[in-house]
């Protein structure tokens, strides 16, 4: 019997092994993981947000935005730019910069300095997990939106933007994605519970006008849905799919823009949604634990 199990999980560990070797192997060859690695963008996905923004154009000098599912911090640092936030250097990071000596991770963020001549605008930075600082950028990390937290979470959001004087914003982006479990029908059902969480944000805070950024996975009924909560909120809605993003990734982004927020004809169609989204987040706690269940057994095996 112990040698069974010897060989059941060195079998395992073994195929494990050349998945993550293989995956390894393609990483860091990928030329946007090096142009990441050469420019100080701390993740690959700020090349998808910099294409987005090249080809739409909706970040303005003087915006303030909100990065939700921000770490490792990537975006943020594309939106400091973008927005030509203010940046307050420490004079431990001048010294060191001047010293040419390796910066601490909390202090790395690309080479920018904000144009006097423009608006300056402001990025925060919403997570679950914790975030290396980043120049430029209001961080609030441990925002965790369950029930049990979700007040805490806005109590800290909202003191924040009474501290920076700010009644509404101009943009709200989410690159939120659920932990993949690489069922098809779990992780889509996920990722648009959460980006319904997102936007249900987004309508409370969103400026006249205002763009949404949100990630989905391509290919089932609830990406429509959500794609025609969207249109019925704002005047234009993009469907996007960056060359930054693998191509055998089914993620693809929703850009709406120009939000005007009348919902008088979709009423019927949100309470429907909301009631579709409650049954899947039941439903995916049950398709979690039977997957698990399986799982298990067949490293027993």
């Amino acid at each position: 019997m112990l040698i069974k199990q010897f060989f059941s999980y060195r079998s395992f560990s073994i195929s494990t092994y050349h998945y993550t070797k293989s995956w390894m192997t393609r990483h860091v060859s990928d030329p946007y993981v090096r142009r990441s690695v050469k420019e100080n963008y701390r993740a690959r996905s700020a090349f998808k947000l910099i294409e987005m923004n090249n080809t739409y154009k909706f970040l303005e000098p003087g915006h303030i935005v909100i990065d939700m599912g921000a770490a490792p911090g990537a975006w943020s640092q594309v939106l400091v730019k973008g927005v030509n936030a203010r940046i307050n250097k420490g004079k431990k990071s001048q010294q060191q910069q001047q010293q040419n000596e390796l910066v601490h991770p909390s202090e790395i963020t690309s080479l920018y300095k904000p144009n006097p001549d423009l608006k300056c605008g402001i990025v925060i930075a919403l997570d679950r997990d914790p975030i290396f600082d980043i120049p430029g950028v209001h961080i609030i990390d441990d925002w965790n939106l369950t029930e049990e937290t979700n007040n805490d979470c806005n109590r800290r959001l909202q003191d924040l933007l009474n501290r920076l004087k700010i009644d509404k914003v101009d943009g709200i982006l989410s690159d939120m994605c659920p932990n993949v479990t690489g069922c098809k029908e779990i992780d889509h059902s996920a990722i648009v519970v959460l980006q319904r969480q997102a936007l249900d944000f987004a309508r409370r805070l969103l400026k006249t006008n205002g763009y949404f950024l949100c990630k989905l996975f391509q290919g089932q009924e609830t990406f429509q849905e959500m794609r025609i909560l969207l249109e019925s909120l704002f005047h234009i809605v993009h469907l996007v799919k960056p060359s930054a993003s693998r191509y055998q990734s089914p993620e693809m982004y929703l850009l709406a823009m120009k939000y005007h927020g009348d919902t008088s004809n979709i009423s019927t169609n949100v309470d429907n949604n909301n009631q579709r989204i409650e049954t899947n987040r039941n439903e995916i706690e049950k398709l979690l634990v039977e997957a698990r269940r399986i799982r298990m057994k067949k490293i027993d095996k």
